[in-house]
């Protein structure tokens, strides 16, 4: 039995990780104030919306590489040089298909029509990030494989505080508004993904291409399974800010993104014990993980909700001072968000436990059943309450999947034997 205490690498790979999130939020405050202030409610909903859109489509044509990446290098089933050559033929693949993508849908003019109010143009510089992004995610998951987590933390601490500088560089000395707002996470992006490949490739790692039957049918087999869960997870998350801007336009989508921002600040620990507890499961015994994750899951949830309590008190405050009086009207929306935000905190505990044994697609059925109720509630609440409707479907969603969530993880947890779904011989 493993116990939870100082000497555990568990609690030593949370800890780099929580710490590193907490200074990174103060980075990431910095960012938003300056772009809040500089670029208005409006400019930040565009911004939003136009990172918004190579995010959804790298998840769409990722293929739960990132998620396999993890599994497999986590259960040591395949080596570094076959991951990394792996990684490297699908990122070029999707890239490939993105770009097809995005081409025909401005061509086309679905593009405008997707994301109204936000210029063409703005939509294809967020485009240049999409294959680094990608090719970051694969490299930086198969480092949590191994569970390197304290060298992911550190390559992505510098990205944020590299953000924030070339924020301060293009938005307020070189003026270039929303433009600079947008070329300085990409940019950062860049440095991040080329950090992660000298690592990966220092340790052995094969930075070229290299397609291999075996391989791709067993990382798909697994991916897609986890794949499919991630994509409506995703829009769990973001899809109602597309469904808002439709309704009431980038402005109201600007105030919607700091209730966002305030509220997920309580998924910062659940973060760092998720992203902890998917290496950990795939490489433990079952056995071990039964006694191990009930305990894991009551402090995580027991200290989130702790800390929704002190953000209802100074979330207000917090609001005026760093985005100033435009934006308060994010306060009430923020608190609405609060008892799901809680709640998926727990939950994601168990998904990420529950995919590290090798049971991904039970987390796609729940995000699936989340994703109809998020779809169905946007519609009905947002022309009614606006951006609270928005934050009031959310929550709701987020507290099914918790509920969902729990009845998966005892399930899994109730099996007499954890046989791997996934064993394969690279020839």
């Amino acid at each position: 039995m493993q116990n939870l205490n100082s000497k555990n690498p568990f609690i030593q790979n949370v800890a780099s990780t929580f710490l590193v999130q907490v200074f990174s939020l103060f980075l990431s405050f910095a960012n938003a104030a300056i772009i809040a202030r500089w670029l208005g409610p409006e400019g930040k909903g565009m911004l939003a919306l136009a990172l918004l859109v190579p995010g959804m489509l790298g998840l769409l044509l990722s293929g739960g590489i990132d998620v396999a990446n993890v599994y497999f290098a986590g259960s040591r089933r395949l080596d570094l040089p076959t991951l990394t050559a792996n990684s490297m033929g699908f990122a070029m693949l999707s890239t490939a298909l993105g770009c097809f993508v995005i081409i025909s849908l401005a061509a086309t003019g679905w593009l405008k029509a997707m994301v109204p109010g936000v210029p063409v143009w703005i939509l294809m510089i967020a485009m240049l990030g999409f294959p680094t992004a990608m090719l970051k995610s694969f490299f930086s998951t198969i480092l949590q494989g191994l569970q390197r987590i304290i060298t992911i933390n550190l390559i992505n601490l510098v990205q944020n505080i590299l953000t924030l500088c070339l924020t301060l560089l293009f938005v307020i000395v070189w003026k270039l508004d929303l433009f600079g707002a947008l070329m300085a996470p990409l940019a950062s992006g860049a440095l991040g993904l080329l950090v992660f490949g000298i690592m990966l490739s220092r340790e052995g790692g094969v930075l070229r291409p290299r397609w291999n039957y075996s391989v791709v049918s067993a990382t798909l087999s697994f991916g897609l399974r986890a794949h499919i869960g991630n994509m409506l997870q995703f829009f769990n998350y973001r899809l109602d800010m597309l469904i808002l801007n439709c309704f009431l336009g980038p402005a109201n989508v600007g105030i919607y993104v700091v209730s966002v921002k305030l509220a997920e600040l309580l998924w910062y620990l659940p973060n760092a014990v998720s992203f902890v507890i998917f290496p950990k499961a795939a490489a433990s015994r079952p056995e071990e993980m039964n006694v191990f994750t009930p305990r894991v899951f009551r402090t995580t949830l027991g200290l989130t909700a702790l800390g929704a309590l002190g953000l209802a008190f100074v979330g207000r405050p917090i609001i005026n001072f760093i985005f100033s009086s435009a934006f308060i009207e994010a306060y009430v929306p923020m608190l609405t968000l609060l008892p799901g935000v809680v709640l998926l905190g727990g939950a994601k505990v168990l998904t990420n436990e529950i995919a590290g044994r090798g049971y991904p697609h039970y987390n796609s059925i729940n995000a699936g059943l989340a994703l109809v109720l998020t779809v169905v509630l946007d519609l009905v609440l947002i022309p009614r309450y606006g951006v609270l409707g928005a934050a009031l479907a959310s929550s709701i969603a987020y507290t099914a999947i918790f509920i969902t969530a729990i009845g998966f993880y005892l399930a899994v947890s109730r099996r007499a034997k954890d046989k791997a779904p996934v064993r394969i011989s690279v020839t």
